[in-house]
């Protein structure tokens, strides 16, 4: 496939030649990854924490019931992708380049990302001597700052996703223009999004049921629409850096984003403030939010050991929290700030082609009910080739006081749940045994 696209190329270019008009050389890659497991999941059974009564039943059933289940799932040691990857040199250190990609469920084949054709990634940048040039959906600055940490690859049951990472504008963004510059061992990044991806109201909404009047989750398919958002609700900045030296590498991120008071509401609930009726569904408005978080790897190489570690804190702006959310029996969420900080610890060892791993987090809130969440994963892999990798995965979750873990996928803060939407009660516990297989192209 890579090689027909490159011929289309040269035939391209030499057509051109032939009419008198000379391109410059260009080629398109096409790219990949397919992570495929068989898992075991289990959900305990967690507090209920709504009141009993008409509807808010099942919305108790959503946040606390046991859950017992062997499925097929994608994306538990890394993402899933097809990618087209695009250059053309310009001549004198200038290049163009362009970055399409998807993200298909190897169980079942449909498009993730909510049904994005390219949800992943979709920009077009310029390359130059003083740097690199981007606008489009990109990962945000941030991101990278635990993504050149961790040993893993931000699968399912990677804990460093919890390294700073406190919601879902933290890994993309709508909507952006970044500007990169490596220099030596240092790589460092730049951003701006007049919206990185927030709707005018914020629930578990998804997919094609979302919208402003009904609610999306944070970077739904529909919150960056171009369209949108003329009062600068979602306008994000960030920054990130890191510095690699012999075997050691240094990172620190940083990324704010302006929310405007947008409501924020529990599951798919759509009351945009607190009433005697709606009280169940309201739960605060949001305004600044700021993050930052430090990192470091050191690899032992002649052991074959690697050690990491992140540290971050995130600042969310509170106000009209509604009694739901402030009470300490629920919530535990006041007005004021809200804070949480994120500390994750990893080792991976290789020994030939097989390699073990272990990590270790704590999420907490910092201030209210201080719930807290820590993540334990433990792994093996044996890579039968270059591309080809089996591996099995233990992981665990567990929920103290209502933690982040289980209040931001509730109110659609964050996008995706850990363990691969295994999802995690209020006071349980939930844990995953999986055996996968990943191939990349």
């Amino acid at each position: 496939m890579q090689k027909r696209v490159l011929s289309s190329a040269i035939a391209l270019a030499l057509t051109a030649l032939a009419s008198g008009t000379a391109l410059a050389q260009s080629s398109v890659t096409i790219y990949g990854n397919i992570d495929v497991s068989v898992d075991r999941v289990k959900r305990d059974a967690g507090d209920r924490l709504l009141p009993n009564v008409g509807p808010l039943v099942a919305g108790n059933d959503q946040l606390s019931n046991k859950a017992s289940t062997t499925r097929v799932g994608p994306d538990l040691s890394s993402q899933s992708s097809l990618g087209f990857r695009g250059t053309e040199d310009l001549g004198g250190g200038y290049k163009g380049n362009f970055v399409l990609e998807g993200q298909a469920g190897a169980d079942n084949g449909a498009l993730l990302r909510d049904g994005r054709l390219f949800g992943r990634q979709a920009y077009a940048g310029l390359t130059t001597p003083y740097g690199e040039f981007r606008a489009g959906r990109q990962y945000a600055p941030i991101f990278f700052s635990s993504a050149v940490i961790t040993t893993e690859r931000f699968g399912g049951t990677d804990q460093f996703l919890e390294g700073g990472l406190s919601n879902s504008l933290n890994i993309r963004w709508d909507n952006a223009l970044t500007y990169s510059l490596q220099l030596g061992g240092f790589r460092g990044q730049l951003g701006y999004s007049p919206n990185a991806g927030a709707s005018d109201l914020v629930n578990a909404n998804r997919g094609s049921g979302a919208s402003d009047s009904s609610g999306s989750i944070l970077g739904g398919n529909n919150s960056g629409a171009s369209t949108e958002k003329t009062s600068g609700r979602g306008r994000s900045w960030g920054a990130f850096g890191m510095y690699a030296i012999d075997d050691l590498t240094v990172s620190a991120g940083y990324s704010t984003t302006d929310f405007k008071g947008v409501p924020v509401n529990l599951l798919t609930g759509t009351a945009s403030a607190y009433n005697a009726v709606t009280a169940p569904l309201f739960m605060f408005n949001l305004g600044d939010y700021s993050v930052w978080n430090l990192g470091a790897k050191y690899a032992f190489k002649d052991l074959g050991l690697t050690l990491t570690g992140a540290f971050g804190r995130a600042t969310y702006d509170i106000t009209n929290a509604s009694p739901l959310a402030s009470n300490p029996a629920g919530f535990g969420i006041t007005n004021g700030d809200l804070e949480v900080s994120s500390l994750v610890l990893g080792a991976r060892y290789e020994i030939g082609a097989v390699a073990f791993l272990g990590q270790w987090s704590e999420t907490k809130f910092r201030n209210e009910g201080r719930g807290k969440n820590r993540g334990y994963t433990l792994g093996a892999e044996y890579s039968l080739s270059k591309r080809t990798t089996v591996y099995t995965r233990w992981s665990q979750l567990d929920d103290k006081g209502i933690g982040p873990a289980v209040v931001f996928p509730a109110t659609g803060i964050r996008e995706v749940p850990p363990m691969t939407n295994a999802g995690l009660t209020p006071n349980g516990k939930t844990t995953l045994l999986a055996l996968g297989v990943r191939h990349s192209f």
